[in-house]
């Protein structure tokens, strides 16, 4: 879901500022994308900047966000933590013709049929009906 989109510096700071209990940065960030993201969310620069999710084609909904996982480009660390992990690495790498384990070979799939199939399943976890769901007019309006 992170292949369009934008995040707040305000999730980068930790990350880029206070990962490690010395005050570095997280080390999957990649070397080369550190700086980068240092000059959009400077310390102590303002919280509301926005940069994109998937760098290289954020206004594509592609698997490219994937690729930038892979080598450390990924922009939030919940998204970084997807490459950390071996049996999520698996499924990352076999959208790239890599296989390892147990895991299908899902470069021939569709990432897109896959995505939406996800979706489609996340839909259906923890959802409230009648008096215990709600609808929000304003859906960034929490209560």
């Amino acid at each position: 879901g992170h292949s369009i989109g934008t995040a707040a510096c305000f999730f980068m700071t930790k990350r880029l500022y206070a990962f490690t209990p010395a005050g570095g940065s997280d080390r999957s960030i990649n070397p080369a994308f550190l700086p980068a993201l240092e000059l959009t969310c400077p310390a102590n620069g303002d919280v509301n900047v926005r940069l994109p999710l998937d760098q290289g084609s954020e206004f594509s909904f592609d698997k490219n966000i994937l690729n930038n996982i892979r080598f450390g480009f990924a922009v939030l660390a919940s998204d970084a933590q997807l490459y950390e992990d071996p049996s999520t690495r698996r499924v990352v790498d076999s959208y790239f013709g890599l296989r390892g384990g147990s895991v299908p070979d899902l470069s021939s799939s569709s990432f897109h049929r896959d995505f939406a199939n996800a979706m489609v399943k996340m839909g259906r976890v923890g959802v409230k009906t009648g008096s215990q769901g709600e609808i929000r007019r304003v859906c960034s309006r929490f209560n």
